[in-house]
Formats: C-alpha cells, structure tokens, sequence
C-alpha cells in the first residue's frame, strides 16, 4: 500500500478542519460536504449551493 502524497494529506487535513468547524456552529452533517442548519423555529428552508452540469440527469428537488 502506497503513502499518500503530502498535497492529499494536506488536502485530508483542511476538509477535516472544515467539517469540524461546520459542525461546531451547528450544522448537522447529512453527507459528504452536505451539512443542515436548524437556525431557528421559522419553518424556512434554505438552500446554499450551486447546480453544476455534474448534476444532469440527476433528480432535483425544488424547494419553493
């Protein structure tokens, strides 16, 4: 089994660094970079994020 190079362990570090500060302020993970905040008791739903051509052909849900 090969070492991971420095730039990949790096890389490993800051997203681990960045889940643990999502998740500090609250943000609850649901999966790989998606996390939900439960800001308040307003029944609002927002999204933050942008569809990218990755996502064609893939089942969207809009939330209006």
């Amino acid at each position: 089994m090969s070492q991971p190079s420095y730039d990949q362990l790096q890389a490993d570090f800051l997203r681990e660094l960045a889940e643990i500060e999502a998740e500090s302020m609250g943000w609850i993970p649901l999966d790989d970079g998606v996390y939900l905040h439960l800001g308040s008791d307003e029944e609002v739903v927002e999204i933050v994020g942008l569809a990218d051509a990755g996502m064609a052909g893939v089942n969207v849900l809009w939330i209006v």
